[in-house]
């Protein structure tokens, strides 16, 4: 699918649509109408998802789903707000995805609801519970 051939299938499911190129696409939803949007990529024959990237914004979790969608590069953003940090998993429809989501889950502390393997990927076993590495984090300053 083309970039516009994607945008036309995802419109109903999404917040916002930017077509960059015949071959890339940005979107953004929410995580109620989230696997919605994957199944229609899925039925129409999406079957590669290429990288999930976490950041925090400091007012909430992004997440951006990166799909290959032949020809076209399919970036879809949700916003996880930081008292709600959880997600479905979505290795069901994409079997991918399973290191991505244990990264995410590990490294910025997103909660990866029925993930098949929620084991650590990098941090050792001692590493303290409640802090993830790429989470903005403010430090209390002992005195």
């Amino acid at each position: 699918m083309n970039a516009q051939e994607v945008a036309d299938l995802i419109k109903p499911e999404v917040d916002e649509i930017k077509i960059i190129s015949e071959r890339c696409l940005f979107a953004s939803s929410d995580k109620k109408r989230f696997l919605n949007i994957l199944k229609s990529l899925k039925d129409n024959g999406v079957t590669h998802i290429s990288t999930i990237t976490a950041l925090d914004n400091g007012k909430s979790i992004e997440l951006i789903y990166h799909f290959d969608c032949k020809p076209a590069l399919l970036n879809l953003k949700i916003f996880l707000p930081m008292d709600d940090l959880k997600i479905p998993t979505i290795t069901d429809l994409f079997p991918g995805a399973v290191l991505y989501e244990r990264d995410i889950m590990e490294m910025i502390g997103v909660i990866v609801e029925g993930h098949p393997d929620p084991r650590r990927l990098f941090l050792p076993e001692d590493w303290p519970q409640g802090k993830y590495p790429l989470r903005k984090q403010k430090e209390e300053k002992k005195t």
